[in-house]
């Protein structure tokens, strides 16, 4: 499908919460708003506000049900909206110039002027929208080494865009998915062979685990099964459920630390033969 054709949830105004759905396409180009939007661009920030807060919103990343919220997310478009403002960006003064120059970037479909007309918005196809988080994140690095600092609420999936106007925007339908996405550091490694047979056949299989970039924890159980086979070894076995679990790209530092916590204090134990049964599945030994 068309990266325009594709349906949105729409609001009138802040205040609604229920909202409606319409194609990205109608939502971008519609011009029933335009001499409102014109009106309000000169006008002080609060009175300008305060006029947007009535003019129709569009949340780009995706569908939602019952009402606006995260959870509550029924389709995701595959997109990503970003705000570049000025207040973030105080050395940027020409804003058609900043368009012309990043309509070169393959990933981005489309560029308009904001509501405000003191900043853009870019629509970008993300390839991985289920980990749209990450991906925002890295997204926000990559503009960084540009000298373009993005507005951060934009990493929220159910974040909404108010309806603007701009002349001459940029589109390209045949923008390719941005492919990068954020994975949070691994703990300091202080493994040590030599600390147990058993030990260092888990540390061989991680270490080719992270060579070949496999992820063998799947599913949820599946992850929590790997982490009862390496609780077996002890706080020893802690390292290892981080490096293991880093290979999966929705991996967080916190919550694998807290799940081990979790399997530490359960007190069921699953032998370690379950880890290598699992690895062997993926073609990985300690061979």
């Amino acid at each position: 499908m068309n990266i325009f054709d594709r349906y949105i949830s729409v609001y009138n105004g802040v205040k609604d919460t229920k909202g409606a759905t319409c194609t990205l396409r109608a939502f971008l180009t519609s011009e029933k708003h335009k001499e409102t939007i014109i009106r309000l661009r000169p006008l002080p920030k609060k009175e300008r506000d305060e006029i947007k807060r009535t003019l129709p919103q569009g949340c780009i990343s995706g569908i939602f049900h019952p009402t606006r919220k995260a959870d509550n997310i029924q389709q995701h478009t595959g997109l990503i909206c970003i705000d570049i403002d000025k207040q973030d960006n105080p050395t940027i003064e020409d804003w058609e110039e900043l368009k012309r120059e990043l309509s070169k970037l393959p990933q981005v479909a489309y560029i308009s002027l904001s509501v405000s007309g003191n900043g853009v918005f870019l629509i970008i196809p993300l390839r991985w929208p289920d980990y749209h988080k990450q991906q925002f994140e890295e997204l926000k690095r990559d503009f960084a080494t540009m000298g373009i600092k993005i507005d951060t609420s934009c990493g929220d999936v159910s974040r909404m865009r108010c309806i603007s106007y701009d002349p001459q925007p940029y589109m390209n339908d045949e923008a390719i998915a941005y492919e990068k996405y954020h994975v949070e550091p691994l703990p300091i490694r202080n493994y040590q062979y030599g600390t147990s047979e058993t030990a260092d056949r888990v540390a061989r299989c991680v270490e080719e685990l992270e060579r070949t970039g496999t992820d063998i924890t799947g599913n949820y159980e599946t992850w929590v099964e790997v982490g009862f086979a390496l609780s077996s070894l002890g706080e020893a076995g802690r390292e290892f459920f981080h490096r293991v679990s880093s290979q999966n790209p929705n991996y967080k530092q916190s919550e694998c630390d807290r799940k081990f916590d979790e399997l530490m204090r359960n007190g069921r134990r699953t032998d370690i033969g379950t880890f290598f049964f699992i690895c062997k599945q993926y073609g990985i030994t300690w061979k």
